[in-house]
């Protein structure tokens, strides 16, 4: 921890140091102390935009992980339609989600819930994939017990298969929620009347670039709040070994 804070100290320093020995001005490039000012003074604002982009990205990761457990599941459970299925998956997952925003815009309005489908999007494909791998990762000795014991189907899901799935369910949560917040911002960019993209386009167009500034700070503390969360749950509800 002590040497993470040496670090930024340093690189702060540097950056500080930068900008006033080249006399840069501050719409260009601000110094650490005008953002820090920036992000004091307008806390209220950066809170209620954070705040709302933060809800839809949790929305979003809540929705897709239901919809993504549940497409691997059936992916599973039919190897034919996962062959036929396997690489538009794939192909869908390497396609940037925001650059449907304009046709979401158009279908659904500004509102929350174009940005919403779009989170949804991007988080779908990672975690279906890395839970589908998880299914098929459950260890060989702990299915031949549950047939020993003549375990149902069901019981044989989900107090067997699931949980030795979840290691690949989490590793998938935590991929998204790293792509989230960057897809919220895009769409943001694309149109939208609230929210830290939003606001950010704000700030470019005034030249309010310490506040801009202020602005990404904000969006990696949110990234680093849903990856320490899902790390929590790892660690909380994870208790065994993941399978290899």
């Amino acid at each position: 921890m002590l040497k993470r804070f040496i670090t930024a100290f340093i690189l702060l320093s540097l950056w500080h140091a930068i900008v006033n020995l080249a006399n840069i001005p501050a719409y260009i490039l601000p110094t650490p102390w005008q953002v820090a000012s920036a992000l004091f003074n307008q806390r209220s604002l950066i809170c209620w935009h954070g705040g709302l982009t933060l809800a839809q990205i949790l929305a979003g990761l809540l929705i897709s992980s239901i919809l993504g457990m549940g497409m691997a599941f059936i992916l599973d459970r039919n190897p034919r339609l996962q062959a036929h299925l396997h690489p538009v998956l794939v192909i869908l997952q390497a396609t940037p989600a925001f650059i449907l925003m304009p046709l979401l815009m158009i279908w659904f309005g500004f509102g929350l819930l174009p940005k919403m489908i779009v989170v949804c999007l991007s988080a779908f494909f990672p975690i279906t994939l890395c839970f589908l791998d998880g299914l098929k990762r459950t260890p060989v000795e702990w299915l031949e017990l549950a047939h020993t014991m003549k375990a149902l189907p069901f019981p044989l899901q989900y107090r067997i298969r699931w949980p030795a799935a979840l290691p690949g369910l989490l590793s998938g949560l935590r991929l998204a929620a790293i792509h989230a917040p960057l897809t919220v911002l895009a769409a943001d960019w694309n149109g939208a009347s609230h929210g830290l993209g939003y606001l950010m386009m704000l700030c470019h167009g005034r030249l309010q670039t310490d506040l801009l500034f202020a602005c990404l700070f904000c969006t990696v503390l949110l990234t680093l709040f849903l990856n320490g969360g899902i790390r929590w749950l790892q660690s909380r509800f994870i208790f065994w070994p993941a399978s290899s």
